[in-house]
């Protein structure tokens, strides 16, 4: 999932699920669903929405042996023009949770990124769409979880080719209602080769706060782009790379078996 908001989104709602299967054994198949508004959706630091609120939702479900998938989708708006720009963004995944011998979870993942009406004007027939192979290691240091991602697309967004991107996340919960995580991810891509630079870091910190189903972000989020580098590739606004700090609202509906 997108970004260290999307990815809590995501994690809180496989979480719900693993739980719900583990309790009900009597069937090896669950579902959960999480509604959710951000003030501004961001990809690895970067504006999808023109720093406008974006309300999103997904759909998980979990069978045995660690297996899953899901559909996750927000509103975007890349600030191509009103006409060209995707509204909305759907995306696609599948994957498996497997143990590393009790040191580790490995989460290998298939996950399609999806804009069904883009129209990209300067990029010929250049897909918005694109798919990215995630592999993510975490590990319970006890009162200190670890996070380590690597993805791959061998065809980034808008024909940018080959792209790899890496992170690392800690999360640290503060009492049983509140925790504080941060994370440093650097993104490469091949086609992105404007102003002597093919690749850049981002970074964000923040709490997260919940309450019986709602969870509360607050995060600090920032990219090392200039605002000419941000509007040369990674997105029509040159503003959509600066420093911000984004709210998100998620309310996470119960799971139940299937």
């Amino acid at each position: 999932m997108k970004n260290l908001t999307k990815a809590l989104f995501g994690a809180m709602a496989l979480t719900s699920i693993a739980g719900a299967a583990h309790a009900q054994d009597a069937s090896p198949f669950s579902m959960s669903a999480a509604v959710a508004v951000q003030s501004d959706y961001r990809f690895r630091g970067i504006s999808q929405n023109d720093r406008e609120p974006a309300p999103q939702a997904t759909i998980n479900v979990t069978g045995p042996e660690g297996f899953y998938a899901g559909v996750w989708g927000s509103k975007t708006n890349w600030a191509l023009n009103g006409a060209n720009s995707p509204s909305y963004e759907v995306d696609f995944y599948f994957g498996k949770n497997t143990d590393l011998f009790g040191f580790a979870n490995w989460n290998a993942q298939v996950y399609y990124y999806g804009y069904p009406d883009a129209r990209t004007p300067g990029v010929g027939t250049s897909n918005a769409s694109f798919l990215e192979l995630i592999n993510t290691f975490s590990k319970d240091w006890g009162g200190l979880t670890t996070n380590f991602t690597w993805a791959y697309s061998p065809e980034f967004s808008l024909g940018g080719g080959t792209s790899n991107y890496l992170n690392g996340q800690a999360v640290i919960p503060l009492n049983d209602w509140l925790t504080v995580s941060g994370l440093v991810g650097h993104q490469w891509v091949q086609g992105a080769k404007y102003f002597g630079s093919s690749d850049y870091t981002h970074y964000d910190i923040g709490f997260t706060a919940t309450w019986k189903s709602l969870a509360l972000d607050l995060r600090f989020i920032d990219t090392d782009l200039s605002k000419a580098q941000c509007g040369a590739f990674y997105m029509s606004t040159a503003n959509a790379c600066g420093s911000t700090v984004v709210a998100t609202l998620t309310y996470n509906i119960s799971s139940f078996p299937w």
